[in-house]
């Protein structure tokens, strides 16, 4: 399949999924490592990925492994917790005497789970297949399967305030960190990934 026949598929399926909505924008997205985790039960399960978006399960050696590095850290882990004790009012020191810049840059989420930016955290949240969308009149995140898409998450377009570049993190023509502002002043921090990202944060400027 070309690449061109493959854009116009993949545009054909993000335009399905956000109902009709004329898409102008497609950009292929990981979650990003500054984003924590969302809780368990909030986890995405999206039925058009392989192994339900999880990564997938490596190979009985693997696993034997990590469960034994996993038993070590539990057995650590009392150890551990001491140690943060001891630091934590050094760590809060530290935080407080960084400047309010570097604090904005370290938060890749603000706003919480149940922003704007927390629901995209969380539809963001899978193994891969994540392409956000931008329509006319809505932004969504897809999850991409073989024949079909299903629509994670969505906000009318009005409610992004913007798409900023974090320069701040090492980018190029393939792939960038993209923090996504809306209206509700909460933030998301993505990777972005493939060419592309520079028409969207120009479309898109932080206002």
């Amino acid at each position: 399949m070309t690449t061109a026949r493959t854009d116009a598929t993949l545009r054909e399926l993000a335009t399905t999924a956000l109902q009709g909505d004329r898409v102008v924008h497609l950009q292929r997205v990981v979650s990003h490592y500054r984003v924590p985790r969302p809780p368990r039960r909030r986890r995405p399960r999206p039925a058009v990925l392989p192994h339900g978006g999880r990564r997938p399960k490596p190979p009985f050696g693997i696993r034997v492994r990590d469960r034994l590095i996993d038993f070590l850290l539990w057995f650590l882990h009392p150890f551990d917790s001491l140690g943060e004790l001891i630091l934590m009012p050094f760590r809060a020191l530290f935080w407080l005497c960084r400047s309010k810049e570097k604090r904005r840059r370290d938060k890749g989420l603000n706003g919480g789970w149940d922003s704007a930016a927390g629901g995209l955290a969380i539809a963001v949240h899978v193994w891969s297949g994540c392409v956000l969308a931008v329509g006319e009149r809505l932004v969504g995140l897809v999850y991409v399967g073989e024949r079909e898409a299903e629509l994670a998450w969505t906000v009318p377009r009005e409610e992004v305030a913007g798409v900023e570049l974090a320069d701040w993190d090492t980018h190029d023509e393939q792939q960038a960190t993209l923090r996504w502002h809306f209206r509700d002043g909460s933030w998301c921090d993505v990777q972005a990934r493939d060419a592309g990202w520079k028409s969207l944060v120009d479309a898109l400027p932080v206002r």
